[in-house]
């Protein structure tokens, strides 16, 4: 359903920026970027398993996570591109690079989901081997793709109205990029290790880029619990958690940096999530040392409520008595 809400508030958005004249273009140039930002956290969500997004009013914001407007650069160049040969060449000309383009743009945009690196989308090495992790189920998308494009201009040459063919169209480009998410979430794992292994970064680029990225997160994060809004912050970090090849020293990273804010209370609802990651995992003597350290913070921490037996069970294989008896309390 969020993702048939979303492509009817586009395509109004659409037929209306066409039906306002000039002040469209304006218009334009505010949602274009937030139509292909949204394609690719779909992207992202459906790679990941996880239930398509409703569109939020943070796509609208133009420096956060700037990749995002990649997609929108690169067409515009491919379109250039195409227009230039089918006028100065011939059509057969620009009918071999659009085909390779079909090919190649799913998968340059699953990497650039993937990586958040617009260079690396561009990375014929990355392309490769995400192409080859896929196997034969990737052509699916570029054949699937290049059906629905034959039928839309069907539909052009059947002179079909034209809100139907722009749905169509805006279908066709939510379908690639969902189908694309999707193909990933079967292969992520072997797709993961192969982009590691064809980028080979210097490990101290690789730390100050990834330290970069984090600390870009946390500042997000604090916009908005500063504002009064922890659960939007916390869900931020727990998305680009998500996205760590380490996922628990990125909880790591994050919590001791959140306990060096002016209030601590927004690292300590943080440490419950990270807590209940390490219970499950049966990692004890991590956990004892998250929750004493939480205790310091503030005596009343407690587990979530879920986690109190859990807590209490690690707490006792370990012999903590101190917090045996809090966490009876």
């Amino acid at each position: 359903m969020a993702v048939v809400l979303a492509l009817i508030t586009f395509l109004i958005f659409e037929m209306f920026i066409e039906a306002v004249g000039l002040l469209g273009i304006f218009l334009g140039a505010i949602v274009l970027p937030v139509y292909f930002r949204y394609l690719l956290i779909l992207l992202e969500a459906r790679a990941k398993g996880q239930e398509a997004p409703a569109i939020g009013v943070e796509l609208i914001n133009w420096f956060e996570n700037f990749w995002g407007l990649f997609p929108l650069i690169l067409l515009c160049l491919v379109i250039v591109g195409e227009y230039f040969l089918a006028r100065n060449l011939s059509f057969a000309a620009a009918l071999v690079p659009g085909v390779l383009v079909l090919f190649l743009f799913p998968a340059s945009m699953a990497v650039l989901a993937m990586t958040h690196s617009p260079v690396e989308s561009l990375n014929p090495a990355a392309i490769f081997v995400l192409v080859k992790a896929c196997g034969r189920v990737y052509l699916m998308i570029p054949l699937i793709i290049a059906a629905i494009s034959v039928l839309i201009w069907y539909l052009v040459i059947l002179d079909t109205p034209y809100v139907l063919t722009r749905a169509a169209a805006m279908y066709a480009s939510f379908l690639m990029f969902t189908l694309t998410g999707s193909v990933l979430h079967e292969n992520m794992a072997a797709i993961k290790v192969d982009l590691t292994l064809a980028r080979e970064p210097d490990a101290e680029q690789l730390d100050a880029e990834l330290t970069g990225d984090r600390t870009k997160a946390l500042n997000h994060a604090y916009g908005f619990i500063s504002r009064g809004n922890r659960a939007g912050g916390l869900q931020h970090l727990y998305r680009r958690i998500e996205n760590e090849i380490d996922i628990d020293e990125a909880y790591r990273w994050f919590f001791e940096r959140m306990l060096k804010w002016e209030s601590t209370d927004a690292a300590l609802f943080f440490a419950q999530t990270y807590l209940t990651r390490l219970l499950l995992q049966q990692r004890d003597v991590e956990a004892l040392k998250l929750m004493s350290r939480c205790l310091l913070e503030n005596k009343r921490f407690k587990p979530l409520a879920k986690d109190r037996d859990a807590a209490l069970a690690a707490a006792e294989r370990q012999g903590n008595d101190d917090l045996i008896k809090y966490l009876k309390e």
